[in-house]
């Protein structure tokens, strides 16, 4: 497992998809692949890539965005990508049914964790199959991203860079920071909220990029068209950019989509609406 630093700028650059195709032909000719299987435990056991691992990224809460709390983060996410037993040579290929909000934000803790390699399968399991590439049950090891994982902070390396404290959140106007909500509508303008939050609305100056509007059929919009819908939405690529949702996963969706499309400065803050609502001294804003 990588455990050295690398510069942010080194994993934004690095290719993060790869398609049906080129998955199946790069396997052909003995190039090595963990392949990362993020949907339902469930759904892995029945019918998956082969001898494809389980890794739950999904449930996952940070209990606070804080640096304390994002330290923790990091541990959680180590402790369960050890457990998968992956070597340093091997490239991991996170995916799901089709690109939701699972195998990005797999791709997503790797590059937080310091995993430089790691790639999302475009078009997940559907593509794989259309290709012709096989399936059969899942076995072997399954992992869980847990906060019950958090330990005291140790040596394991994560790149702050990639997460955003709740502070950094509270003060990103005054820093010219922009923030943007991958939330649906409705719950960008506090029409809806989650059953766990207590507050509905979103942050103040947040400006709005549902996160399906960066996918059709299953698969990551071309670049191009990512970077129109992320212009229109306001967004600059020379200002850093502070993404957040619910919980932080389709977040690590849009965080994707925007790499895609040459955005270099951009943060996940994983707390979420889920944390900042629970929080009755930060402020919110409703309407649209």
């Amino acid at each position: 497992m990588a455990t050295s630093p690398l510069p942010a700028q080194h994993f934004l650059n690095h290719k993060r998809l790869i398609c049906a195709t080129e998955l199946l032909s790069r396997r052909q000719l003995g190039q090595e692949f963990a392949l990362i299987d993020v949907r339902e435990f469930s759904q892995w056991q029945a019918e998956t890539l082969p001898d494809a691992l389980h890794l739950n990224v999904y449930d996952y809460f940070i209990p606070e965005s804080t640096p304390a709390g994002i330290a923790g983060m990091a541990n959680a996410f180590h402790h369960a990508w050890q457990q998968l037993a992956i070597s340093d040579n091997v490239t991991p290929v996170f995916f799901e049914q089709q690109i939701g909000m699972r195998s990005p934000r797999g791709a997503w803790f790797a590059q937080f964790g310091g995993i430089e390699n790691a790639l999302i399968l475009d078009g997940g399991l559907d593509a794989w199959a259309q290709a012709g590439g096989k399936l059969q049950p899942g076995k072997g090891i399954s992992a869980v991203i847990s906060a019950g994982n958090h330990k005291k902070p140790d040596a394991c390396f994560f790149d702050k860079n990639l997460a955003a404290t709740r502070e950094e959140v509270l003060n990103a106007q005054a820093s010219g920071v922009q923030i943007l909500d991958a939330r649906r509508p409705t719950e960008f303008s506090g029409e809806f909220a989650h059953d766990c939050c207590h507050r509905a609305g979103r942050i103040p100056g947040a400006t709005l990029l549902f996160w399906e509007e960066v996918v059709q059929n299953g698969a990551f919009l071309s670049a191009e068209k990512i970077r129109q819908r992320a212009e229109a939405a306001g967004l600059s690529p020379d200002r850093r950019v502070i993404i957040y949702c619910h919980r932080g996963a389709r977040a690590a969706t849009v965080y994707t989509a925007l790499q895609l499309a040459g955005y270099r400065q951009l943060k996940v803050y994983v707390g979420s609406w889920h944390e900042w609502a629970e929080h009755g001294e930060l402020p919110l804003m409703k309407g649209y």
